[in-house]
């Protein structure tokens, strides 16, 4: 059942890894913006419960991960250019809705994972076709803006 719950997350897990670190951009500078990206990658460490396994189980640090991962992912919509500002805007809008649903229900994942409601509002807000849309073009973005760091 808790894999239901991760397995809901996978689109916002996508949209936080795709807001992949990089530097400097070869036409105009982005580096304030490749900066936020590459906090957000070492934040959200490439999942759902951020850098930190132990956050599956313990609420405390679900909650700590996801209060660092939607913080930072507002800065990037604030200061997103403008040539990707809707496609960042409607990928944190699903990090911002599904850390609603998490602490709505304390950050618990395994309590969350026994109630099909929650599960099926996560799988709603995770199946959102257009924030995978939406991360194809950021990544495309990035891809051509930026230059990827290791």
């Amino acid at each position: 059942m808790i894999r239901r719950v991760l397995g809901a997350c996978a689109v916002i897990a996508l949209a936080t890894t795709s807001l992949v670190a990089c530097g400097a951009s070869s036409k105009t500078d982005y580096s304030s913006f490749c900066k936020l990206s590459g906090e957000m990658q070492e934040a959200s460490g490439g999942g759902s419960h951020g850098q930190d396994p132990a956050a599956i189980t313990d609420p405390k640090k679900m909650e700590e991960a996801w209060t660092t991962i939607t913080a930072i992912a507002v800065k990037m919509r604030d200061g997103s250019p403008t040539e990707v500002k809707a496609d960042v805007a409607l990928m944190v809008n699903s990090i911002i809705a599904m850390n609603k649903v998490f602490k709505t229900n304390k950050y618990d994942l395994l309590a969350m994972s026994k109630k099909k409601n929650v599960r099926e509002e996560l799988a709603k807000i995770s199946g959102d076709s257009k924030v995978a849309a939406a991360s194809q073009r950021f990544n495309t973005f990035m891809t051509k803006n930026c230059k990827a760091t290791s």
